[in-house]
């Protein structure tokens, strides 16, 4: 056995054996973001090559002892290539100076997948219903910091990562953050969350910083943050909120159509109103309308009179019908007929009159006591009446 001691780390090198001085470069994947040489403990003087989209690091003793970007670089690694294997007999052949170099790709990694894991239960600010809701999107990141990325979140004995490997070790704090923010959104909602599909890209805006935070303390940046779907889970609280929706948009056109039919009315609206009340009771004299009163103004008994007075009120629409005076002089009667305010004469003993349905009974102008019609003087306190 001989007892120069050749290190085991030599049989990784290309060639089975490590040469007087290595020319080291990236040979990872498009794909890989980490990749770790998989030879190491390089000769004094060996020759680093470094692409401008990546970053070396310069391990050595334990250390990230150099960063090298775009350009070539010269190791200083105190292996010298014919002392190295003499002292390292002592170690059985293991270099007391380790070194290694680790490469970081630092081009923009595209179409990284999140998604929640679970139901996110959220409140509708408008109905004041619970509903479960789902996200997912896509992102792209780039590493910022290769040494803090190595050091932190790679690790010493990593080999090689990918895109992949870092969205599945995120995935936690991703869906944390995730799920935290989208509740924050839509408790600040002054709408119906069912619309909140129209806020996608507003949404994802306010995801990013958070998402900048969880990804920064690895080195690693968030480039673009898409959220794709927010979508409501269409389970038992949905239904419900479902038919909340159904019943308020049925009130809403209902109202809406009151609103129409009183602006095109304007101001004949009030006279159309009464005068379908009217004509109704009228069609049905039994229903007990009349009875109860109508607060018209008029007390009318007879079906026959409310439908005659309603035809008066339907009048043209474009036509302002003229207004009574306020308070009519009483016209001249005799002994025996009242005269309306529409010029029929009454019969004595009638309350209203049968053409226009005004009320006809004669009062006291001093007591308000009900005098006939050819009372000279009031029998309850004497006034005069002619």
């Amino acid at each position: 056995m001989s007892l120069l001691r050749k290190n085991p780390n030599e049989a990784l090198y290309p060639t089975g054996k490590k040469t007087i001085l290595t020319i080291i470069k990236n040979e990872a994947a498009r794909n890989v973001i980490l990749w770790r040489v998989p030879y190491e403990d390089f000769n004094e003087g060996s020759k680093v090559i470094v692409a401008e989209n990546e970053e070396a690091l310069f391990y050595k003793n334990g250390v990230v002892e150099a960063s090298f970007t775009g350009g070539e670089y010269t190791l200083s690694t105190n292996n010298y290539a014919f002392l190295s294997r003499i002292r390292n007999v002592a170690s059985g052949g293991i270099s007391a100076y380790n070194c290694r170099i680790i490469y970081v790709n630092k081009t923009h990694q595209l179409n990284n997948r999140w998604g929640t894991d679970g139901p996110i239960q959220v409140v509708d600010n408008v109905y004041g219903m619970a509903v479960n809701m789902i996200a997912r999107g896509s992102y792209s990141l780039q590493i910022a910091d290769a040494k803090k990325f190595y050091l932190k979140f790679a690790g010493a004995t990593a080999s090689s990562l990918t895109a992949d490997d870092i969205s599945a070790d995120m995935r936690s704090p991703i869906n944390q953050k995730i799920k935290t923010v989208i509740a924050q959104i839509v408790s600040g909602l002054d709408r119906e969350i069912v619309g909140i599909s129209s806020r996608l890209e507003e949404i994802a805006e306010m995801m990013r910083e958070p998402m900048e935070a969880a990804f920064d303390e690895y080195g690693v940046r968030i480039v673009n943050f898409y959220v794709e779907a927010l979508e409501i889970v269409e389970d038992e609280s949905y239904l419900i909120l479902k038919e909340a929706r159904a019943q308020a948009a049925a009130k809403m056109v209902h109202a809406r159509g009151s609103l129409s039919e009183v602006t095109i009315l304007g101001d004949d609206y009030g006279r159309v109103k009464t005068a379908e009340i009217m004509m109704s009771a009228a069609n049905n004299p039994h229903s007990g309308v009349v009875g109860e009163g109508l607060g018209l103004g008029a007390g009318i008994a007879m079906g026959g009179v409310m439908g005659s007075a309603a035809n008066g009120l339907l009048s043209p629409l474009g036509n302002p019908r003229p207004s009574a005076p306020s308070a009519a002089p009483v016209p001249e009667q005799d002994a025996n007929t009242i005269v309306a305010p529409c010029g029929h004469r009454v019969s004595p003993g009638a309350k209203f009159c049968p053409e226009c349905g005004a009320s006809v009974k004669i009062t006291c102008p001093e007591c308000g006591t009900e005098v006939g019609p050819s009372s000279k003087f009031c029998p309850e306190c004497g006034k005069g009446l002619r």
